[in-house]
């Protein structure tokens, strides 16, 4: 199994937030958890950090998740970081 936990940061909560609201009218996640091998992907905001949003990844193995990295909606996912400004910072946790 493969746990990654992808910290995205921006410049303020608003912009966070918007961003998050078009990773979810994109359907990114619905079609993420549909995939072969996924077995979780969830976004959390952040308790103490109003920029930040905590995505927690897990999937059966490391070529799952490098397929998933291939798709689409994840090419959806990029734009959207880069239409709100927002950063990522990716954890591997094996």
């Amino acid at each position: 199994m493969l746990r990654i936990l992808v910290t995205y940061t921006a410049d303020d909560a608003k912009k966070i937030k918007a961003f998050y609201e078009t990773v979810d009218k994109a359907k990114i996640v619905a079609t993420t958890r549909r995939e072969e091998g996924c077995l979780r992907y969830d976004y959390y905001f952040s308790a103490d950090r109003d920029n930040e949003i905590l995505l927690v990844e897990e999937w059966e193995s490391k070529d799952a998740q490098q397929l998933h990295m291939t798709k689409l909606h994840m090419a959806r996912l990029a734009t959207a970081k880069e239409k709100h400004g927002v950063t990522s910072k990716l954890t591997i946790l094996e």
